[in-house]
């Protein structure tokens, strides 16, 4: 594609995709119909950023402490040689309230043979057997490093509705299109099938815990199952 991953899904934040766009996804849709040379820019962002096979994730956390430092010159020394003084006043200490970050991203179900037809590129080197999904615009890591990538790797799943959680087999960073993560899990120890109810894949950034659920009954592309 000649746009950037991330370009094309900032191209369909942009775009106002009609009410019948949001309805629940059927037989008649375009990646159904048209042939996938056909497709438009504005198409091929609508199924990275908001179709089966592409959903929004948000995640919040909490940050600031209760109580803010205090002017008074023992402040800092540790607490066992600190000794409280005629002039100490506990009500030189403000509290500040604390703020709420807010993170928002994209998952892409990268392996699903219709994505790959959008894409038309191949899926990083080592993934071509997987069930492959990738996280765009949430930093899940501070550097790509593999004990970096490991310690996401340990805390990113895939559920199937009555089934254990399956752990990623790898992960791994690609900054060169926009500061992607990809998670690749074992098809063998996973079947999925167009009747399971449910399909979540579930990351974390630190304490952050990320949720996204797939439906597999919508996730049809031209007549087979795409995962």
């Amino acid at each position: 594609m000649m746009l950037s991953r991330r370009n094309l899904i900032q191209l369909a934040g942009a775009t106002v995709f009609p009410a019948s766009a949001l309805r629940l996804y059927a037989a008649g849709d375009f990646w159904n119909t048209k042939d996938p040379d056909n497709w438009t820019k504005d198409e091929i962002a609508k199924l990275l950023k908001r179709s089966p096979w592409a959903k929004e994730m948000t995640g919040e956390r909490t940050i600031g402490s209760n109580k803010s430092s205090s002017s008074h010159p023992n402040i800092g020394m540790p607490r066992t040689t600190r000794k409280r003084s005629p002039i100490d006043n506990p009500n030189t200490t403000t509290r500040t309230p604390p703020r709420t970050e807010t993170y928002k991203g994209t998952v892409v179900w990268e392996s699903a043979k219709v994505i790959r037809d959008a894409d038309k590129t191949p899926l990083p080197e080592g993934f071509e057997t997987q069930y492959v999904l990738s996280v765009i615009g949430i930093p899940l890591a501070k550097t790509s490093s593999r004990s970096a990538m490991g310690a996401v790797r340990q805390v990113t799943f895939l559920t199937v509705r009555g089934k254990d959680p399956l752990e990623a087999m790898t992960v791994r960073q690609n900054s060169s299109n926009g500061a992607i993560y990809y998670a690749g899990f074992s098809r063998e120890a996973l079947t999925i099938d167009r009747d399971d109810k449910e399909v979540v894949f579930a990351t974390a950034m630190g304490k952050v815990h990320f949720r996204v659920k797939f439906s597999p009954k919508e996730m049809i592309y031209r007549g087979e199952l795409a995962v």
